[in-house]
């Protein structure tokens, strides 16, 4: 699996906890509402496979859904990063082949 293929699967992971985290915010004022959580496995070859599950109640479950928000975007941000430099230094070295 390339780098740019395990970064990407780091982004849809890191999408995935961003969107359980903001709907478990979003239904805080609703009683007995779901908690949802993200597993995340390696993927064979490399990157991750990640799936929404079902994750026990927390007494402090606000707190750690808003930073568990700021983990994934960061984690996201981080898998960006990544694919930025890989598509300059593709293009580095087309631009010497060239």
């Amino acid at each position: 699996m390339s780098v740019m293929s395990i970064a990407s699967t780091g982004m849809r992971a890191a999408s995935l906890g961003v969107q359980s985290a903001a709907s478990n915010v979003a239904r805080l004022p609703v009683p007995d509402a779901t908690h949802l959580g993200v597993a995340q496995t390696a993927a064979a070859g490399g990157g991750v496979t990640a799936t929404v599950i079902t994750a026990p109640d927390d007494a402090n479950a606000p707190i750690a859904d808003l930073l568990t928000a700021r983990e994934a975007a960061l984690a996201f941000a981080a898998n960006a990063t990544v694919l930025r430099r890989q598509d300059q230094m593709l293009g580095t070295l087309l631009d010497r082949w060239a």
